[in-house]
């Protein structure tokens, strides 16, 4: 599949993208992550003519090319990429996203995440999981993780295919490190910058955890 003009011109409005299932990557590094990952490359923008190994290449000018980029040092390449849709179910452990608003954040954790282990990432009403301030955040880990973008009612709806287990990260919650944690699959609810987990979520079998600084 490629793009027409008119359509590559559409790409930059957010609302376009989603719409459409779409997201966007820049960056040399960042583009070949996706060639990695298995993300389907809907199509490839780039300035570069030597650029041959990305699939529906169109070679543009750097001014069309810097009227697509986020960021302000030019990237010489923006792949566009077909969101992955995933059913409500984790194959492991996993975390929920709740309220989160910082990007850097989101990729923080997507990041960390994923380094312990845990696959499967719930995002509950938080910031643009494609954006690209999340992918770079994520340093591109964001790409390989199984991404649920889940209203509040979803997720209670399909807390058995979540988890067997609930910890809601708190700040009096007892430390991850001095508590034996249940058997079986695990969720940790991780909550707003400033008003953490919404009060809702106590109404799941919970333990309340902490990590200390």
């Amino acid at each position: 599949m490629s793009l027409t003009n008119a359509e590559i011109k559409l790409l930059k409005d957010k609302k376009y993208r989603k719409s459409h299932g779409f997201f966007m990557v820049e960056g040399e590094k960042f583009c070949h992550d996706v060639l990695l990952s298995g993300v389907e490359i809907v199509h490839t923008i780039t300035s570069d003519k030597n650029l041959v190994t990305f699939p529906n290449i169109s070679v543009v000018s750097t001014k069309l090319l810097d009227s697509l980029a986020t960021t302000k040092t030019n990237q010489n390449i923006v792949c566009i990429c077909r969101t992955k849709q995933y059913e409500i179910c984790s194959i492991g452990n996993s975390i929920i996203l709740d309220r989160l608003q910082d990007p850097g954040n989101v990729g923080t954790l997507i990041r960390s995440a994923l380094a312990f282990g845990f696959d499967d990432i719930y995002l509950v009403d938080c910031a643009d999981v494609y954006s690209e301030k999340v992918i770079r955040s994520s340093v591109g880990t964001a790409l390989l993780a199984r991404l649920h973008n889940v209203s509040f009612v979803e997720l209670i709806n399909n807390k058995s295919s979540i988890a067997e287990h609930f910890a809601i990260a708190h700040m009096k919650g007892d430390s991850v490190g001095q508590i034996r944690l249940p058997k079986g699959r695990i969720s940790v609810i991780i909550g707003n910058e400033g008003q953490g987990v919404r009060d809702e979520f106590s109404s799941l079998d919970n333990i309340k955890i902490s990590i200390p600084m």
